[in-house]
């Protein structure tokens, strides 16, 4: 699976940033148990010199299995003095070795799979024997079969690139692929895998568009459209925005509540035409999982809480948000307060509200309702704090807010924030 390529490509660059974030030198060192120790230091040793992918292969692997052999029933408890230096050199070889695989990956046209599985076309007998006479070999070729499309390599791959371009094509990719579901406007969890042996899986055994098989898989979906947002595609986003989730779809097609996702829904390459769009199995925790990722990136983007150069508290809010999600009408809200009583609160057109942490009501006016992502976004103006049992609010005109402020909004002290856009 290339998902697990990415996924260690990704831990192994977290790991070289928090190591840059601590500013260690290169002669200072850590200390890790002695069987780990060894095992990166061999493996090292062949990531620098081995460029044979069969023999890197078979040599890394006997590395794996001697470990697993040495910490089967637990460690002996020695450490050794690790560099820092050789372990950034370590996990540099790794995301080479990653970046290099994942190029191997991709197919003539230059999509990515998800799945492969190999042939062991070319063997030499052993004279040891296992139990019961069981022989063993020797692989010395391979024949790569390469799987067709799943939609969750996509998602992996979006997670480690920071080149919005790149991100951009592969999401063009997505789209002219046969995971997108051009009847629906939404995406399938995998191509077509009826010319497959049902050796690959489970979910080969499912009818085209049912359950695991071609159908529109809501978790995965729901990933992909995150992984746009977190990359910045508000444009890709956006323009899948009301096709994909569910609240905007028509609940006569879906066939049950819109306020409540499914495990899947049925994809066109289904053959009951009638079930295209219907949703199955409710589903409370993975999508709605997503969901609350995406509403936290819509409504506040990244890494709205953070600490400045002085080591202060701040918030800084930058939503991603379309001029079509703001009112044009004057409106009256009702919601519940922390003590769960119903307020009304009555709100002027241009703005965008929502409630943050369960307590307090936030309200963004954009009197021209303009997007508020990309290079014409509107100008964050002024903050006003209203705290409970006080009238006037507190007035920030700036684009955050810091210190006690920012700590009063993080503790729930804070009954309302308006944020006002130019």
């Amino acid at each position: 699976s290339i998902s697990e390529t990415f996924e260690l490509k990704r831990l192994s660059l977290f790991l070289s940033g928090a190591l840059k974030k601590l500013k260690l030198k290169d002669d200072e060192y850590v200390l890790i148990f002695e069987e780990l120790a060894n095992f990166i230091s061999g493996l090292t040793h062949v990531l620098a010199f081995e460029a044979n992918p069969h023999d890197y292969w078979e040599k890394s692997n006997d590395l794996k299995e001697h470990y697993r052999q040495y910490v089967r029933q637990g460690i002996e408890g020695a450490e050794e003095k690790v560099p820092i230096f050789e372990i950034k050199h370590f996990l540099e070889r790794v995301i080479a070795r990653t970046d290099k695989s994942i190029q191997s990956a991709k197919d003539t046209g230059g999509f990515l799979p998800t799945y492969f599985y190999h042939e062991v076309v070319k063997y030499e007998s052993l004279e040891k024997h296992g139990e019961e006479g069981i022989a063993y070999i020797r692989p010395k070729e391979f024949r790569k079969h390469v799987l067709p499309l799943f939609l969750e390599g996509y998602v992996h791959a979006l997670r480690v690139i920071d080149d919005q371009a790149q991100a951009r094509n592969l999401y063009g990719q997505v789209k002219k692929s046969a995971l997108f579901d051009k009847k629906l406007k939404m995406y399938k969890v995998n191509a077509d895998l009826s010319g497959e042996s049902e050796e690959i899986g489970r979910s080969r055994i499912f009818p085209a568009g049912w359950l695991e098989n071609e159908s529109i898989w809501l978790h995965m979906e729901y990933k992909f459209i995150l992984e746009l947002l977190r990359c910045e595609l508000y444009e890709e986003f956006y323009r899948d925005f009301y096709s994909v989730l569910v609240p905007f779809l028509k609940p006569e097609q879906y066939g049950r509540s819109i306020l409540e996702n499914s495990s899947f829904l049925v994809s066109s390459a289904h053959e009951d035409k009638a079930l295209h769009g219907r949703g199955y199995v409710a589903r409370l925790s993975g999508s709605t999982a997503e969901v609350v990722h995406i509403w936290l990136l819509m409504n506040l983007g990244k890494n709205p809480f953070c600490l400045n150069a002085k080591g202060d508290l701040t918030f800084t809010p930058r939503p991603a948000l379309p001029g079509s999600l703001f009112t044009k009408e004057q409106s009256v809200l009702s919601y519940l307060d922390p003590g769960d009583h119903l307020k009304k609160v009555r709100l002027p057109k241009n703005i965008y509200a929502f409630n943050l942490f369960g307590s307090t009501l936030v309200v963004y006016h954009n009197p021209r309702r303009r997007d508020t992502f990309g290079a014409n976004k509107p100008p964050l103006k002024a903050i006003h704090l209203t705290y409970p049992n006080k009238k006037q609010p507190v007035i920030i005109s700036d684009s955050s807010i810091s210190g006690d402020y920012a700590r009063d909004l993080r503790d729930r002290k804070v009954e309302r924030m308006d944020v006002f856009f130019g």
